[in-house]
């Protein structure tokens, strides 16, 4: 398994990984992309931030107010 945190502060990034390996003598590199595209990470400096969440049974998009 394999954790992947990307983050940014300004721009709208595409980006892919690049994964160097070896196991018994042989090497390697695998990309990992989104199903052939890069992934793609967004700024939200500055824009409304909302999460998928409510009271009781009612739910929805909330806004972050922190």
């Amino acid at each position: 398994m394999l954790l992947v945190t990307a983050a940014t502060e300004g721009c709208d990034c595409r980006w892919y990984l690049e994964l160097d390996w070896s196991s018994q003598g042989r090497t390697g590199t695998v990309r990992v992309d989104d199903h052939g595209r890069p992934f793609r990470t967004s700024s939200i400096k500055g824009l409304p931030r909302y999460w998928y969440g409510g009271e009781g049974s009612e739910r929805g998009w909330v806004e972050r107010t922190d």
